[in-house]
């Protein structure tokens, strides 16, 4: 790999002053998987995972499945098991890969806070969805509420149901305002997706009086990997997860980018970066009994205060 950033990566690195820090960790990034995350994968029941509609939609995505459901088959490739994927067999994941083979995944264990982020290309062969990386790496972490994902030896499925919308209801106001955690998938001008994490205390996120989310960016590894794609590429997708209730709520819409806001609030709201991305909802969709598992909480991340 020659150029490891986009344009719009080394543009933000830039303006904030960090683009050292990025050089330096830019060996991190390989264009296949190490072997140490290899098992950190394979063991995984869930994954996030970003996908774009034929309407250049991005939606982030919840997969969850018996153990072995996704495999790294080598270190260049890792295989999806439909067949043992028990989360809602109709997420609109599956029929956008159809139609756009460039995904963004996020292998996420929360109990331990480490999560490793894989992106490429997908072909489907029958049930499996086989992943060609093109960026692995591993973040920090930071921001990850510590939660245990109940683990039977294999997990139920059950009849999904979904409800869509545009506007933001009281109840999706509510659902984003108390949420701790969230998913986004985010692309490139050339539309490579990516596949992040962002969490706070409950209430990190603001509701605008005209109805848009005013997410803080606090301090990370200076990849600046999801604001970069902002800047290049608006389109974005949320996820929510009702940890509780095992039901996910799906925004998608565009973002933009809010430098320079150093007022005292500002300045604790994100951590001293001053930094937001404001973020517009055009769909939503909500699916209930999207999954059949259990998460207990155990603690906020200590990045957090």
């Amino acid at each position: 790999m020659l150029e490891i950033f986009h344009q719009g990566e080394r543009e933000i690195q830039n303006k904030v002053g960090e683009s050292l820090i990025a050089d330096r960790n830019k060996p991190l990034i390989s264009n296949s998987i190490v072997r140490g995350a290899i098992h950190f994968i394979d063991k995984q029941p869930m994954a996030i995972v970003g996908s774009r509609n034929k309407e250049n939609e991005l939606w982030a995505s919840l997969l969850i499945g018996n153990f072995g459901f996704v495999k790294v088959s080598d270190p260049g490739t890792i295989v999806f098991d439909t067949e043992q994927i028990t989360s809602n067999p109709s997420d609109i994941f599956f029929s956008n890969i159809a139609q756009n083979h460039q995904i963004g995944s996020l292998f996420i264990e929360l109990d331990s806070r480490k999560r490793y982020r894989v992106n490429g290309t997908c072909q489907i062969n029958n049930s499996l969805i086989e992943l060609s990386v093109e960026q692995a790496y591993p973040n920090c972490p930071k921001y990850i509420q510590r939660r245990i994902i109940s683990t039977p030896d294999h997990f139920k499925k059950v009849p999904s149901s979904i409800v869509e919308g545009s506007g933001l209801t009281d109840q999706i106001i509510q659902w984003i305002t108390n949420a701790d955690t969230f998913f986004v998938a985010s692309a490139d001008s050339d539309g490579n997706l990516d596949a992040s994490h962002r969490g706070g205390n409950t209430n990190f996120i603001e509701i605008t009086p005209d109805g848009l989310l005013k997410i803080p960016d606090y301090p990370g590894n200076s990849l600046f990997n999801t604001l970069g794609n902002i800047l290049a590429n608006p389109n974005v997708g949320l996820l929510f997860i009702d940890f509780e209730r095992k039901q996910t709520l799906q925004l998608t819409g565009s973002a933009s980018l809010l430098f320079g806001q150093n007022t005292e609030t500002d300045l604790l709201k994100t951590k001293g970066t001053c930094r937001y991305w404001l973020f517009h909802t055009s769909r939503w969709i909500h699916t209930i009994d999207n999954h059949q598992v259990e998460w207990e909480f155990l603690e906020y991340s200590p990045f957090n205060s």
